[in-house]
């Protein structure tokens, strides 16, 4: 690919959220009371721009995620991750975020 087709390609590491009765957005866990953790990375076409860990995101599939953890990711490796629709401008509580640094642990 020429040099004019390269993007930057970002790797986050991140966990579903959902809102709680308060609106506040809490890690989303399963029926067995487990959070998991997925990777997402950057794409051509991903909207808004990455700010700091906590940020919330939206996967193509609309869904909600906070990131928890970004690193540089080579171009050439960008299809061994599904990329993300848009990083949104909403954060986190702090201790929402450092429960998902806990569990990245």
């Amino acid at each position: 690919m020429s040099k004019k087709g390269k993007y930057e390609v970002q790797r986050f590491t991140c966990i579903p959220v959902e809102t709680d009765d308060n609106g506040q957005y809490q890690l989303k866990v399963d029926q067995q009371g487990n959070t998991k953790i997925h990777i997402w990375r950057t794409g051509k076409h991903t909207k808004g721009k990455y700010q700091r860990p906590g940020q919330l995101m939206l996967t193509e599939n609309n869904l909600m995620a906070v990131i928890i953890d970004a690193e540089p990711m080579a171009f050439k490796d960008r299809h061994s991750e599904t990329p993300l629709q848009r990083f949104l401008t909403t954060f986190v509580d702090d201790a929402v975020l450092q429960q998902g640094l806990k569990l990245l642990k």
